[in-house]
């Protein structure tokens, strides 16, 4: 059985790495783009999208993989840095089933605190989207702690 995957009419995320849609970026590198979770269902709360547009981890080379998850790394030690937290979740979804509701690969970064509720993560899709400049902000606090590359 194929993983059904959500259908838009352009994805969003391609429009973010095209310039045409709207991101709060935190750092963009050869392969990957990290930007602030449009709903912030935890103050930080990243994406990590690989530039080429596949689906699903399945649909993406080994060398993409990797530059994924050391920018995942990389951002999970900014956010240490800059929000102090008590831990930090890092998942993925793979298909409609999973949870996934954008149609492009995409690993979420999400400084945790005592007293979060543990399943916001599952349902961001349910809240308001954060006010640009609020995300802009919040990027802003991040940046200053990437390491050097």
């Amino acid at each position: 059985m194929p993983i059904e995957i959500p259908q838009r009419d352009r994805c969003a995320f391609c429009r973010y790495i095209e310039g045409e849609g709207q991101a709060a970026v935190v750092e963009q590198l050869d392969e990957t783009l990290a930007f602030l979770n449009p709903r912030q269902y935890g103050i930080g709360a990243l994406l990590v999208i690989p530039k080429r547009h596949a689906p699903t981890v399945l649909d993406l080379e080994k060398s993409e993989l990797t530059a994924v998850m050391h920018h995942v790394h990389r951002l999970a030690d900014a956010l240490m840095k800059a929000f102090d937290p008590s831990g930090i979740n890092i998942f993925q979804n793979n298909g409609i089933s999973a949870g996934q509701t954008v149609p492009h690969y995409h690993v979420h970064v999400v400084p945790r605190y005592p007293g979060d509720p543990g399943d916001a993560v599952f349902h961001a899709d349910q809240l308001e989207p954060t006010p640009m400049e609020e995300r802009l902000r919040i990027a802003e606090r991040i940046i200053p702690h990437l390491a050097p590359m």
